[in-house]
């Protein structure tokens, strides 16, 4: 979990463009050069959370990535996705994996 966590992380420092957290979903939007690293990251949280639905479509020279989870909103939702959020956002969550309890 450790190396998928840095590795997001490492995305969302270098390539998001923007972000819109809505209730149960998390729209984010890369740069373009970043592409294949964001198919690969959702590969792997599909393993890993496979209770949440992907979205992935390319807008202009970005990568849209839309993220669905259970029905929640305010700072459960923002645990839920907090490893894609930027570090100001998500400095007041724990460190893991939001889809993780415990």
């Amino acid at each position: 979990m450790g190396p998928r966590l840095a590795r997001i992380r490492q995305l969302t420092k270098q390539h998001l463009r923007a972000h819109r957290l809505e209730d149960s979903s998390l729209h984010l939007s890369y740069d373009g050069a970043a592409a294949s690293e964001v198919e690969h990251i959702v590969k792997l949280e599909r393993e890993c959370c496979a209770f949440l639905d992907y979205a992935l479509s390319r807008r202009g020279d970005d990568v849209e990535l839309t993220i669905v989870g259970p029905e929640q909103s305010g700072s459960d939702a923002q645990r839920l996705f907090s490893q894609f959020l930027p570090e100001n956002m998500s400095a007041a969550q724990p460190p893991g994996c939001g889809c993780r309890k415990g």
